[in-house]
Parts: C-alpha cells; structure tokens; sequence
C-alpha cells in the first residue's frame, strides 16, 4: 500500500517542479515576425506616407537600418513594444494608416512636436 501512495507522492512532486521551472508559452513560442519582402515594402510604404521613414533613404523590400529605426520610433508613438521588428501588432497598426482607394488622405496639421502626419490613434 505504501508503494502507490510513494509513486503518487513522486510524481505529484516532479510534476510541480517540473511546472515551475519551465518556460511561458510567450517564451517557448516567439512572437511571428513578417519577413517577406513584399510585407517589408508595403509597411514601408505607409512608414514613408506618415513621414516615420524618409523616401529613397532606405532599401525598399529590405528590412534595412532606416526601416527598423523608422518602425521603432512607430512603435513608441502607438505604444507597441519598440524592438524595430514587424511583428503581428505592429503591422495590424500600420495597416490601419494605410491610405485606401478612393479616401482622402488625412489633412490634419502634423503635431507641433514633430513634422510627422497626425493619425487616428493618439
């Protein structure tokens, strides 16, 4: 009877350990990064139109130094983590500044702090 109870015991044991020491799933499954150039040039794109990234200063399709520096100071003004990585959250935001056919594109006077077009998020 006792060996049960000190199998249980045993495995109950090495089940919280092993518990506690292994990684989050965060850690064990790192965030998508978008690497394709295609991806690249369109974020790069919309980076250029609100005046994040200037134009023929940069490799297009590449993700070069001027794009992540670009996609950083992005990344700080809409409150994303700035690791200058085109990752899932930063290209749905960027995609939401993409100008669409047909609309206008935004007139508003850029903010004083910056040359940078104002956007719908702040």
């Amino acid at each position: 009877m006792q060996r049960p109870a000190a199998v249980l015991a045993a495995t109950l044991m090495y089940g919280a350990l092993a518990g506690a020491s292994s990684a989050t799933a965060h850690e064990r499954f790192p965030a998508f990064v978008y690497t394709s150039s295609e991806t690249i040039r369109e974020a790069q794109q919309i980076l250029v139109g609100l005046k994040y990234l200037e134009p023929e200063r940069y490799k297009e399709g590449e993700w070069d130094k001027s794009t992540r520096r670009a996609t950083r100071e992005f990344q700080r003004d809409h409150f994303l983590k700035p690791n200058g990585q085109l990752d899932r959250d930063t290209l749905a935001v960027l995609l939401s500044h993409k100008h669409r056919p047909g609309e206008q594109p935004p007139t508003a006077a850029p903010p004083a702090a910056t040359d940078r077009t104002s956007c719908c998020c702040r």
